[in-house]
């Protein structure tokens, strides 16, 4: 790294020169031997090493710092991604479907393939429609609820970017819960689990996939919710 390097060059300049030989006499202008500041060389011999020690140091520490900054820029840049991915009205009204991914292709990363870059893969994208043609407010819930789990796969690399995540996955799962009719809570609590697992099912579909989210589970903290809607898409701008 250029940073590095030219710190590397002025450590190596700062010892060459302060442990540079004396000269031991200066001349005037006529040739003749003027005698060196003696109390000024006596002090620089006491404070040039340990000079020398201090700047050495603090250069190490500036080297040691630099991966620690370029990871906070990063999470910053993450977590303001993670938060900023949102659902659209033409994602729910289906104006952006992807075309059927090639069965070939579909599970051969973790990714997965999301032709359309709207943050869903394409295959559990094109399966919420097929599994809920007819409610744009499920459809939706889903399709935001996907696009979170999505993101532990794709997004998370510490601490705070797994918290962010968790935060969106909060945010649709609450969404999934406000389009749920209450009358009878068992069955309430019971159809909420069964959509959750339905989209969980589909993101988590292969070992390798459900072998990152499970490495993801020694990032876990503590997180407070955030605050605003849940859904990213009005429900009540939805026709069903």
């Amino acid at each position: 790294m250029l940073i590095n390097s030219n710190l590397g060059i002025l450590g190596r300049d700062i010892i060459i020169f302060i442990t540079m030989p004396e000269e031991s006499s200066r001349f005037d202008s006529h040739g003749h031997g003027v005698k060196p500041n003696s109390i000024f060389r006596r002090a620089w011999r006491i404070v040039r090493i340990p000079l020398a020690v201090i700047i050495i140091l603090f250069i190490g520490l500036v080297i040691y710092r630099i991966p620690a900054a370029q990871e906070r820029l990063k999470t910053e840049e993450v977590v303001k991604k993670i938060h900023a991915q949102k659902l659209t009205l033409a994602d729910v009204l289906g104006q952006r479907l992807p075309p059927e991914p090639d069965p070939a292709l579909k599970d051969a990363t973790v990714e997965g393939i999301d032709a359309n870059n709207n943050g869903i893969r394409d295959d559990v994208e094109l399966a919420i429609f097929k599994l809920h043609p007819d409610s744009a407010r499920i459809r939706a819930a889903e399709l935001q609820y996907a696009m979170a789990l999505q993101m532990y796969l794709t997004e998370v690399f510490n601490s705070d970017s797994l918290i962010a995540v968790a935060q969106e996955d909060e945010r649709a799962s609450s969404c999934i819960a406000d389009q749920l009719p209450r009358d009878a809570i068992q069955v309430y609590y019971l159809d909420l689990q069964q959509k959750k697992n339905e989209i969980r099912g589909m993101i988590l579909n292969t070992e390798e996939r459900r072998k990152k989210a499970n490495q993801n589970t020694r990032l876990v903290r503590s997180f407070g919710s955030l605050e605003g809607p849940h859904c990213d898409v009005d429900p009540k701008s939805l026709p069903n």
